[in-house]
C-alpha cells in the first residue's frame, strides 16, 4: 500500500515509488513467472479526484519453447499505466479507491500475468525438433500454403459456376 494523502494536497505533485513485490508463481498456458521479485519504478502523480500511476516493472519468466520444447525464459519489462480515482465509474477501467492509499500489488500482478507469452519461443528462428518433417512457417507462408490446399481441393465439376454473375443489381 502506498500512502497518497500528502501527494493529493497539490494537483500535479509527483512521487516516485520503488517497488519490489514477491507475487509468487503466475502461470499462463506454457509460461510462468519465477520466484524472483518484480522490481521497478512507478511515478504517482496527483490529479483531480485521484492519482495516476505510470512506470515500468521487470520480472523473470520461464517456459517451454513451442517448437523445440527446450526451456526458455528471461527478463521482461511491463508498462504500468493506471488511474486511481475516488468514486470511479463502475463501467470504466479506472480503479476506485478511498483517497488515502493505493494498492499497487493487484495492478502489477495483473500486468505481469497478461504479459506472459502464450506460446514462447527460445529464439525467433527456432526450427523445432524435426524441421524437415515439420517446417516452422511464418503466418504469411502458412496462409499461402492453406490457400493452395483449398484451391487444389476444389472439385473441377463446379468450375462452370465460377463464371456465373450472381449480382442482384441488374435485376429490377
Amino acid at each position: 500500500m502506498v500512502s497518497v494523502t500528502e501527494l493529493r494536497k497539490r494537483l500535479g505533485q509527483r512521487q516516485v515509488e520503488h517497488v519490489e513485490i514477491i507475487l509468487g508463481r503466475r502461470e499462463v498456458v506454457s509460461s510462468r513467472t519465477t520466484e524472483d521479485p518484480v522490481q521497478g519504478r512507478i511515478t504517482i502523480e496527483s490529479m483531480e479526484r485521484g492519482v495516476t500511476a505510470l512506470g515500468t516493472v521487470t520480472f523473470r519468466w520461464e517456459g517451454d519453447c513451442r517448437r523445440c520444447l527446450e526451456p526458455t525464459g528471461g527478463p521482461m519489462d511491463v508498462l504500468i499505466d493506471e488511474i486511481f480515482q475516488v468514486h470511479a465509474p463502475t463501467d470504466s477501467d479506472i480503479i476506485d479507491f478511498h483517497g488515502d492509499q493505493i494498492d499497487l500489488v493487484p495492478v502489477v500482478a495483473d500486468a505481469v500475468a497478461l504479459s506472459l507469452p502464450l506460446a514462447p519461443l527460445c529464439r525467433v528462428d527456432c526450427a523445432g525438433p524435426d524441421p524437415d518433417r515439420y517446417p516452422a512457417l511464418t503466418f504469411d507462408e502458412a496462409e499461402a500454403e492453406r490457400a493452395a490446399e483449398r484451391a487444389a481441393a476444389t472439385d473441377p465439376r463446379w468450375d462452370a459456376l465460377s463464371s456465373l454473375d450472381l449480382d442482384d443489381s441488374s435485376q429490377s
